[in-house]
């Protein structure tokens, strides 16, 4: 037993030695914030001296500034100079760089048209043909099949390239990390939520969404999202390049799982498989499997918000009633089943970032069979900086059954109720809640005086 202990240990430490090794491979961390951090792990060859290594498959809409290059492995090299280049070829761009220069154009009536390009533009290319004497062909772009150029303008790239001047002692293999930032990639969470027959309870669900425009594929990439509000120094607003383009959409087909950690002031979560985060696609990926969550539906008239009376549903993020986690900010959407068990759309909200033992309120719609109005019925000055105003609230049941509606009210300013024919609760300085009992197909008038000190 004691040799066969001598024999595993060492392998036992190989395989932690090498599991610590740094691989080749993408890492990027996504923020809430329109930003992710990618951390890009490859070997590449630098000869000894000074040399030009271009560094491609970066994102379009990297911020060159951010850019951190460390060797991993291998002989030290440094940056001595970084130029980003993203003047990326295309048809329109080519052309503009042949302006004086002979091209060949084909039409789709196979006539061939050879000269030096002296205009382009979106409906017509001009070719002087006779080399300043005529005669000028003006050919229209729509009936044009092909167009022949002798080799790609200098300058002209296509794809988006990180240009080095890299100083090293010696030539040779090297496992680097290049770290940058880059703007057109964002997450949110999006929760869904199943509330049962008596509006006791929810099943809710969550996913995350990723939306990638920043110009370049993470493929197998490890994934962290980060939520929380991080500042940053904002530079003057430019309009994102590709922002029209189409999406695909993809849906993960098994539920990976976040963990989730404290990070500074926010929370990080990270992703335990590879995911492939494609240019041009929102991906969607099961954040935390459904959950019962105890609610309360509440009737709510605020005359502040207007005069229609709101449903809400409102709980708290508690491990007794069902969550007890950090809720990142997203949209959250509700369900319920009909009379023959269809799922049917009831409202959805939006939450802020949630900490764990907030309470929580969804504005889910409008009351239909509850109506409610304020009055005031009367209004009276007792001295120069002291006056009162009577006030009258109904509120309308249309239901078969007995309701509850809470009627809030704001006073301003330094205030007392004088009089009231239903109790109420003060919540905050200047807001007031009536519990105000309605029977079904009933009517119920809440009557109060408020004074008001200035």
């Amino acid at each position: 037993m004691r040799r066969c202990l001598f024999v595993i240990l060492p392998i036992l430490v190989a395989v932690s030695a090498a599991a610590q090794e740094p691989q080749p491979g993408v890492a990027i961390t996504v923020y809430n914030t329109d930003l992710a951090l990618v951390k890009d792990v490859r070997s590449i060859a630098i000869p000894g001296g000074v040399s030009e290594i271009p560094f491609r498959d970066v994102a379009e809409r990297i911020d060159p500034t951010s850019v951190h290059f460390k060797v991993l492995d291998g002989d030290e090299a440094s940056v001595w100079e970084q130029n980003y280049r993203f003047d990326l070829a295309s048809a329109s761009k080519i052309l503009e760089r042949y302006l004086e220069k002979e091209i060949d154009v084909v039409t789709e009536d196979a006539d061939l048209f050879s000269g030096r390009l002296v205009s382009v533009d979106g409906s017509a290319i001009v070719l002087d043909q006779g080399r300043g004497t005529g005669p000028v062909a003006v050919i229209n772009r729509e009936k044009v099949t092909y167009i022949r150029f002798p080799m790609l303008p200098e300058g002209l790239i296509s794809k988006p390239t990180l240009v080095w001047k890299i100083g090293a002692n010696k030539g040779g293999d090297r496992l680097v990390e290049v770290t940058y930032m880059t703007s057109s990639i964002n997450w949110h969470a999006e929760y869904v939520g199943v509330v049962n027959e008596d509006d006791t309870e929810i099943d809710l669900a969550a996913w995350v969404s990723i939306d990638n425009r920043s110009g370049a594929t993470y493929k197998d990439a490890r994934l962290d999202l980060v939520a929380g509000d991080v500042n940053r120094a904002r530079e003057p607003v430019q309009m994102a390049r590709g922002m029209k383009a189409d999406m695909a959409f993809e849906m993960m087909a098994e539920a990976p799982t976040f963990a989730e950690e404290q990070l500074f002031e926010y929370y990080l979560y990270k992703l335990d498989v590879p995911a492939t985060v494609a240019d041009r696609e929102i991906k969607q990926l099961s954040f935390f499997p459904s959950t019962h969550v105890t609610v309360e539906k509440v009737l709510e008239f605020d005359p502040y918000r207007g005069s229609d009376v709101r449903v809400l549903l409102e709980f708290v993020n508690s491990e007794e009633a069902g969550l007890g986690r950090a809720l990142p900010a997203g949209k959250v959407r509700m369900y319920k089943e009909d009379s023959i068990g269809d799922l049917q759309f009831i409202g959805e909200d939006r939450i802020d970032h949630t900490p764990k033992d907030e309470d929580v309120a969804l504005y889910l719609g409008n009351a239909f069979d509850v109506k409610a109005e304020r009055t005031v019925l009367a209004s009276r000055k007792i001295t120069n900086r002291v006056h009162e105003e009577d006030y009258e609230i109904s509120v309308r049941n249309h239901k078969e059954e007995d309701i509850v509606v809470r009627v809030v009210e704001h006073p301003h300013g330094f205030w007392t109720v004088t009089q009231t024919t239903l109790e109420f609760e003060k919540v905050e300085a200047h807001r007031i809640e009536f519990q105000v009992p309605v029977e079904a197909d009933g009517e119920t008038i809440v009557k109060f005086t408020v004074r008001y000190e200035y």
